[in-house]
């Protein structure tokens, strides 16, 4: 279980962001651990140098001792590819993809059955 969580929002999830932020809390919190979780908020969605800072930067920032992890599951595309090439590029401990094998449950994780996912480590496959 993670005990930092760095969020990257932009102006347009402004409505979902404190959702989500307690939803990863709780799932944390499931596990009978805490996090901290950090949301960072672009000041315009195509600022791709700041999206590429803040995984590069997230992934220096980590010492010997931390276990880096990617997730490229959420956001847009460019986005995805954005921190896809820096977790590999930049040596993230994992790069990890929520495949969905199925879109007949919607889009509220919680509500996905787990046999209906598929977590992929890029790290792994590339």
């Amino acid at each position: 279980m993670p005990d930092e969580i760095h969020l990257l929002t932009n102006p347009g999830l402004d409505h979902v962001t404190p959702s989500l932020v307690s939803l990863l809390e709780d799932v944390v919190a499931t596990y009978d651990t805490t996090a901290t979780v950090d949301t960072h908020r672009l000041k315009a969605e195509t600022n791709y140098g700041a999206i590429a800072s803040f995984f590069v930067d997230s992934i220096a920032t980590g010492t010997t001792d931390d276990t880096v992890a990617i997730d490229i599951t959420p956001g847009r595309k460019f986005m995805s590819a954005i921190a896809f090439q820096a977790g590999l590029k930049h040596g993230a401990d994992h790069v990890f993809y929520l495949h969905l094998q199925s879109t007949a449950y919607g889009r509220c994780y919680p509500d996905i059955p787990r046999t209906n996912v598929d977590l992929v480590d890029f790290t792994e496959v590339v």
